[in-house]
């Protein structure tokens, strides 16, 4: 019999029934595991009745929340795989998921539907009062292979070099990455997490974690920081899940509001976390913030549980089920950062390329395009991503650095920093900006002599742009070659 997540939480559920699963948004919200796995249950036989099977792939158009839990449960209980279809992306982004991976039917709030209905048959079915259901106009059909798989996501990414793929997972790898996280994490019944991500992006590994090891999930009402820190203690949060936005929310509130005692872990992920956010967190609550090195593909490879402050800025030692090796040039440090172990992605969508294809190419190994460095204590860095690295007349650096002495300047709200081709060196750096709120824009002089106590001149960005915004993909990272046009 095929393993079902679905199923792991319905046995879960069996153990612990009177256990709070949700909690939140309001100080006396709860929804017991007993009371989600009937709502669960209710939602599949909803699903079941409008022709979702074993043989569905059901796209999800909904925000986080209890809610999205729900239905990907109800999903899984049928049978059927779910693509996320990520809100905050634009309706041609969409568009473009369903144009690149076949569909029999969308899960979708009755508020975002209108954003879809280009691919949508018009006739939807209500499922709740907040959701519908309707039938994909078929654009493409699925590789032949999938059928072999016991899939239950596939993530679409156009990552930030803007090549298409979309990462099949099935329920195995899923379960395999959850337990090679928690012999680190050691997730349980104990445990209460504050969750402040988007559900489409960080689901397989942490909220599957949760519902399968009985821990509780804490859910905001919002991202202020002084709600943040309510929730966290009203609640007793022994783990946070966050992005460095949302600790940034925390430092930055003045109401005096601390963190519970019980905080054993405060998870960081999306996006790198800057260096004075950390400070700035440990000097206000006392603690450092936990990084992780997290890979759609790969899963969470390495997971910092250190509350060394020496080891901050790391993303913490390789997990028991996973081999790291970089691939170093003789005499360097810093190599590529190579992955194999458990949980590892299934297959690549379109064109289809098997787990075994992809690894076979490197004898078992996963290649990241990360560039990172090991200390002594074997605790990960990561330098930088290989593609983004900027080569100034043979001299190659890595954009962050640029980028974090620019944002100290006092009239730089954010920089991105990126390399064009140039005739004379090859490649120039270019850096975008968005100025700081009431500030006026230095001259260009003006910020090279600032760079210049702080960078080699080869690091010296020789054109600055004010702009009114920067570049993020869907997930919050930082899109670094979206202006890679020649310099005039």
């Amino acid at each position: 019999m095929k393993l079902n997540l679905a199923e792991c939480f319905f046995q879960k559920a069996e153990q612990q029934p009177h256990h709070p699963l949700i909690l939140g948004p309001g100080a006396e919200d709860k929804i017991s595991y007993a009371e989600f796995r009937a709502e669960v249950q209710a939602l599949a036989k909803h699903l079941k009745d409008v022709g979702v099977n074993s043989r569905s792939n059901i796209g999800l158009h909904y925000p986080s929340g209890r809610d999205y839990v729900a239905f990907v449960y109800a999903i899984w209980a049928c049978g059927a795989c779910v693509t996320p279809l990520p809100r905050e992306l634009t309706a041609p982004e969409k568009q473009q998921i369903f144009q690149f991976i076949q569909m029999d039917g969308v899960l979708s709030s009755v508020d975002l539907l209108d954003q879809i209905r280009a691919s949508i048959q018009p006739d939807a079915l209500c499922i709740t009062p907040r959701a519908v259901f309707a039938r994909v106009d078929a654009i493409c059909e699925a590789p032949p292979q999938l059928a072999e798989v016991n899939a239950a996501f596939i993530r679409f990414t156009s990552g930030t070099t803007g090549d298409a793929k979309g990462v099949v997972l099935s329920h195995e790898s899923i379960y395999a990455r959850i337990q090679a996280a928690n012999q680190t994490l050691q997730i349980d019944a104990t445990d209460r997490i504050l969750w402040l991500l988007s559900m489409d992006y960080h689901f397989a590994v942490s909220i599957v974690a949760y519902l399968t090891f009985g821990a509780s999930i804490i859910l905001p009402r919002n991202s202020f920081g002084v709600t943040l820190l309510t929730a966290a203690a009203r609640h007793q949060a022994t783990l946070i899940y966050g992005s460095p936005t949302h600790y940034n929310m925390m430092i930055q509130d003045d109401t005096g509001a601390c963190l519970p005692a019980e905080l054993r872990l405060a998870i960081v992920t999306t996006t790198a976390l800057r260096a004075e956010i950390a400070d700035a967190f440990y000097a206000r609550f006392g603690r450092t913030l936990n990084e992780t090195y997290g890979i759609i593909e790969l899963g969470l490879p390495a997971i910092n549980v250190s509350q060394a402050k020496e080891k901050q800025g790391s993303v913490g030692q390789v997990l028991p089920a996973y081999e790291l090796r970089l691939d170093c040039l003789p005499g360097e440090q810093q190599g590529e950062i190579t992955v194999r172990g458990k949980g590892m992605l299934d297959a690549y969508y379109s064109p289809w390329k098997s787990r075994e294809a992809i690894l076979q190419q490197n004898d078992g190994w996963f290649r990241t395009g990360d560039l990172g460095q090991l200390d002594r204590d074997g605790f990960l860095y990561i330098v930088g991503r290989i593609k983004e690295m900027i080569s100034v007349g043979g001299m190659k650096f890595f954009p962050d650095e640029v980028e974090s002495v620019l944002e100290n300047h006092c009239a730089i709200h954010a920089a991105c920093v990126f390399g064009v081709q140039e005739r004379q060196w090859g490649e120039a750096a270019v850096a975008h900006l968005v100025m700081e709120a009431g500030k006026a824009a230095p001259d260009e002089n003006e910020l090279r002599a600032y760079c210049k106590q702080y960078l080699a001149s080869h690091k010296i960005p020789s054109r600055f742009q004010w702009v009114e915004q920067l570049t993020y993909t869907a997930s919050g990272k930082r899109i670094r070659n979206a202006e890679k046009l020649p310099l005039p």
